[in-house]
């Protein structure tokens, strides 16, 4: 057991131990601090007795002491014992001098404290830590430097505030790091009094002018890939498939879209009772498990932001498969044949050459009465659609706009409904059920969409048609469940199908990707089992492990990028109200029902709640003026003028 005011060193601070038992014992430290301890926790540096810490003062004896070490050693010295140093200093080794040499030595950078004693550093060693020493007190004059500049900006919400120090930068990163969604910690926005959320930060960056309002964060918060995907080392068709496409060259086939669309991967046509749709065929030079598929599957799908456009796949790649961006395209071609009810006959899936013109929806409507394809695409699509109804699908429609943004400036473009658009939504429809059919009937693992039926049919409008009432779109839409992509095939009915999955996007979905993958495999096997010797090995479909997986990986991606989409929209609205804080305009109202009432504003095609007064029903058009935007929180508030206003 160890002497009573002896003294001893716990983690290399002096202590006099001022009572034990053989368990433990208790000690005052020299920071006049007492703990109970365990003797194997302490080491001795001298019996005694000392009852009291010397006064903290500097010792010449202790320093001289130090530099005739150092001129002895100048590669420095592992270990030097608190008697020996001492006795070196005072010829003597009281328990006083020590604590005095542990005062006197405690801040040297000569020097390392140790249980037992010192250890003397080399004179490179002490340069560097001298350097590190130095670094450190440039970090922390430049902090608190950034801090004044900032606090002053951020109060008076004047940029010119900040100053311009290059060594700011490595603060301002820190804090854009969490206002991106990269980092959930930030010290310098702790120091600053910033709540540590993105919102926050955000709210403080565009407030000091480090950020403009323009800088759109919601893509990389919600784990989006901003970057452009790598391009092939070669595009070529897989010899594994061996593949023999159809000449469908004769035909007339059609690629309509928006203006804006430079992804095209779909084209309709006809061949007297069949109808024709031609998808995009990127599973012919893609393999599955290859560096490019593994791409589009950590991507999910084509970023739709109205500042810029990310490709699921490369500018290449959608350049050669695109079709009618050259004279010829290669596609995979669903041929299908229906019953005069609508319902499919027969259904023939080939890889096919097709020569596809580019049409936008308003060109395609202008040129319907000179077409009679289009005329009888548009007669087979109304079929389907009033198949669909009697089925008990659903419509919903809503006014859409589309947001474009040049220089910053954000534009809100009307899209107009087409007699165009409603055919060509609807034969996708039709291609996503017969690839789906024809999939459950080969038993192969597929990503088949489904959709739980509405939470009540009546309010759903199950089977009823389009309605003209704003009011009764939203509600129908509020009641709906959530669609889900599963390889287990369940109905759709939303849509009034059984069988359903969606094919007609391989460019900028990977779902449909996935559904090639399967489709190709099949026409493989189809095509190889007619040749007694086949050329190739053809590959096999993704097994139903493999597929789950992907589909898993794929949903949790494209719920992301949906979630991105969904709030670049409101971010870029709220940038325009921001600058136009007169703003006033029309509102619909969509729901009275509750305090806070739900109203479309169709001029950005902006879905806000708020308190509605009495008397107001729905469907009404009301006067809003803008009260306040916010930026960072994605929010903005409205007061409902009087008609007169």
């Amino acid at each position: 057991m160890l002497p009573h005011h002896s003294l001893v060193m716990y983690k290399t601070k002096p202590a006099i131990v001022v009572a034990g038992d053989p368990d433990r014992i208790l000690i005052h430290l020299i920071d006049g601090e007492e703990r109970r301890v365990r003797s194997k926790d302490v080491v001795l540096l001298h019996n005694g007795p000392i009852s009291s810490f010397p006064k903290e003062l500097p010792s010449a004896e202790a320093e001289v002491a130090l530099e005739l070490l150092r001129d002895e050693h100048p590669e420095g010295l592992a270990l030097i014992s608190w008697k020996e140093f001492v006795e070196l200093a005072w010829n003597d080794a009281k328990p006083e001098h020590i604590v005095t040499a542990w005062h006197s030595l405690l801040d040297n950078s000569a020097v390392e404290i140790l249980e037992d004693g010192i250890r003397i550093r080399s004179s490179e060693e002490q340069q560097k830590l001298l350097e590190k020493e130095k670094k450190r007190k440039e970090i922390v004059e430049t902090k608190a430097a950034f801090i004044e500049s900032f606090r002053g900006a951020w109060k008076n919400h004047d940029p010119a505030l900040i100053d311009k120090n290059p060594l700011f930068q490595q603060f301002f990163d820190e804090l854009s790091r969490c206002a991106r969604g990269f980092s959930d910690e930030s010290p310098i926005a702790r120091e600053l009094g910033i709540k540590m959320t993105p919102q926050a930060i955000h709210e403080t960056l565009l407030a000091t002018g480090y950020w403009n309002m323009a800088f759109n964060p919601w893509p990389e918060r919600n784990g989006c890939i901003l970057s452009s995907p790598p391009a092939p080392d070669a595009i070529a068709e897989r010899a594994d498939l061996a593949l023999e496409r159809l000449d469908l060259r004769h035909l007339s086939s059609y690629a309509i879209d928006n203006a804006w669309s430079d992804d095209p991967d779909d084209a309709i046509s006809t061949d007297g009772e069949r109808i024709w749709i031609h998808v995009a065929d990127p599973a012919a030079v893609i393999s599955p498990m290859s560096k490019l598929d593994s791409e589009a599957m950590a991507r999910g799908s084509t970023l739709y932001l109205p500042e810029k456009t990310v490709p699921m796949l490369n500018a290449s790649l959608v350049q050669t498969l695109g079709l009618g961006l050259s004279s010829e395209s290669k596609a995979l071609s669903f041929g299908i044949t229906l019953r005069e009810d609508g319902r499919i006959a027969e259904t023939l899936i080939v890889p096919s050459i097709v020569k596809v013109e580019r049409l936008t929806y308003e060109q395609a409507d202008t040129m319907f009465e000179s077409s009679p394809a289009l005329q009888k695409l548009h007669g087979m699509a109304e079929i389907r659609a009033a198949l669909r109804r009697s089925q008990s699908a659903v419509d919903i429609d809503f006014p859409e706009v589309a947001i474009r943004v040049s220089d910053g400036n954000p534009a809100f473009l009307p899209v107009p409904h087409t007699r165009s658009a409603r055919i060509v939504q609807e034969l996708m429809i039709l291609a996503g059920e017969a690839a789906a059919r024809w999939a459950y009937e080969r038993n192969i693992p597929f990503p088949f969409a489904a959709q739980d039926s509405p939470v009540s049919e009546k309010l759903a409008g199950c089977g009823l048609g389009p309605s003209q009432s704003l009011a009764e779109n939203y509600g129908r839409r509020r009641i709906m469940r959530a669609a889900l992509v599963s390889s287990t095939c369940s109905a759709h009915a939303g849509l009034g199908l059984s069988f359903y999955s969606q094919v007609t996007s391989p460019l900028r979905r990977y779902q449909d990707l996935l559904a090639h993958y399967q489709i190709h495999a099949i026409l493989a096997r189809e095509r190889n089992s007619k040749h007694s010797a086949p050329a190739v090995r053809t590959p096999a479909p993704l097994d139903l492990e493999t597929m789950n997986e992907r589909l898993y990986l794929y949903s949790q991606q494209a719920a992301k990028n949906h979630q991105a989409e969904r709030d670049s929209r409101a971010h870029w609205t709220l940038v325009y109200l921001s600058r136009h804080r007169d703003w006033k305009g029309q509102g619909i109202v969509l729901d009275a029902s509750a305090e806070n009432g739900q109203i479309l504003i169709p001029e950005f095609g902006y879905e806000t709640q708020m308190r509605i007064p009495r008397g107001i029903k729905p469907d009404e058009t009301v006067i809003l003026a803008l009260r306040r935007a916010s930026i960072p929180e994605l929010s903005a508030s409205f007061d409902i003028l009087p008609q007169s206003a």
